[in-house]
C-alpha cells in the first residue's frame, strides 16, 4: 500500500512537472512544442499507413521515410523547446531561433511527406525539373535547421542556467546533435546509407541526433531522485561517457566500412562497457526517483 501511494504522488510529481515547463514556456517555445508534437502526429500517421498499405521498410519510396523523419524532426524540435526554458528569455532571438527550426523542419518533413504521397522518391530525385527544385529545398531547409542548431548548442555553453546534472545533459545532447548532422553529410555527398564495403552511416546518425533526448530524459529522471546534485551529476556523467562511448563504436564502425556488430576486441568491450553505463544510469535513475522517502 506505501509503495502504491509513492508510485501515484511519484507520477503526480512529474507531471505536474510537465505541466509547469509548457506554463512556463514563451511563446516562441510553445510554438516549437506545437511543431513537435504535429510532426510526430505525422510520424503515427504515416506509421499506420505503412501497417495498413503493408508496404516495405525498404526502398527510396517507402512509408518508412516520412514516418523516421516525422519521429526524429519532430523529437529535435520539442527537445530544443524544452532547452530554450534553461536560456535567457529573449522573445526576438526566441522567435528567431525556435521560430525558424520549427517551420524548417515542418517544411523538411511535409516534402519528404509530399513526395512519399506522389509516389516518387523524396531524395536524389533529380528526374524533373519539379522533383529536383524539391530535393534543393530540402537541402535547403537542412541547412536551415543546421545553423539553427549550431546557434543553440553554442548558446547552453555560453549562458545555461540549469543545476550541474541537467547542464551537463544538455551540453552534450546539443553536442551530439550538431555531431549527428555531420554524419548526414557522407549520407547526401555520397548518395547513400552506405560508408565503403558496409559501414552504416544511419547508425552513427540516428544514435547521435537521439542523444538529445536519451540524455536529457535520463537528466529528468534525476531531478526526482532525493540525492545530492553531485552525486546527480556523476550517473549523469556515467550515462553521458557511455551514450557517447555507443556513438563513437557506431562511427568508427561506419567509417572503417564494417557493419555495425562486425566488432574487434576493443570496439566490443568498449560497445559493452558504454551499454552498462547507459542503462546503470537510468536504473539509478529510476531506482532512485521511486523509492525515495515519503
Amino acid at each position: 500500500m506505501v509503495n502504491t501511494t509513492q508510485s501515484i504522488a511519484h507520477s503526480k510529481d512529474m507531471l505536474a512537472s510537465l505541466r509547469d515547463y509548457w506554463t512556463q514556456a514563451g511563446g516562441y517555445q510553445k510554438f516549437l512544442y506545437v511543431a513537435g508534437f504535429l510532426l510526430l502526429a505525422s510520424a503515427v500517421f504515416h506509421t499506420g499507413v505503412l501497417v495498413v498499405t503493408g508496404g516495405s521498410l525498404e526502398g527510396d519510396t517507402s512509408w518508412r521515410k516520412p514516418t523516421l523523419f516525422g519521429e526524429s524532426f519532430g523529437l529535435t524540435c520539442i527537445s530544443v523547446a524544452w532547452f530554450l526554458t534553461f536560456l535567457p528569455k529573449r522573445r526576438i532571438r526566441g522567435w528567431l531561433l525556435a521560430g525558424t527550426l520549427g517551420l524548417a523542419n515542418l517544411g523538411e518533413v511535409f516534402l519528404v511527406g509530399m513526395q512519399q504521397w506522389r509516389g516518387v522518391p523524396s531524395h536524389f530525385n533529380n528526374s524533373t525539373p519539379f522533383d529536383s527544385a524539391v530535393f534543393l529545398a530540402m537541402g535547403f531547409l537542412i541547412l536551415v535547421t543546421g545553423v539553427v542548431i549550431l546557434a543553440v548548442t553554442l548558446s547552453v555553453f555560453l549562458a545555461l542556467g540549469a543545476a550541474p546534472s541537467l547542464a551537463w545533459a544538455i551540453r552534450a545532447g546539443m553536442v551530439l546533435l550538431v555531431a549527428g548532422q555531420f554524419f548526414g553529410v557522407p549520407m547526401i555527398t555520397r548518395g547513400g546509407h552506405t560508408f565503403g564495403a558496409a559501414g552504416a552511416m544511419k547508425v552513427p546518425h540516428a544514435l547521435a541526433l537521439h542523444g538529445a533526448q536519451v540524455l536529457p530524459l535520463l537528466a529528468w529522471l534525476l531531478l526526482f531522485a532525493k540525492w545530492s546534485e553531485s552525486r546527480r551529476t556523476r550517473t549523469m556523467i556515467a550515462g553521458t561517457l557511455g551514450y557517447s562511448g555507443l556513438v563513437a563504436v557506431s562511427a568508427l564502425q561506419a567509417y572503417s566500412g564494417r557493419a555495425p556488430l562486425d566488432l574487434g576486441p576493443v570496439g566490443a568491450v568498449t560497445l559493452g562497457i558504454s551499454a552498462v553505463l547507459v542503462v546503470g544510469a537510468y536504473a539509478a535513475a529510476l531506482s532512485g526517483s521511486t523509492n525515495r522517502p515519503a
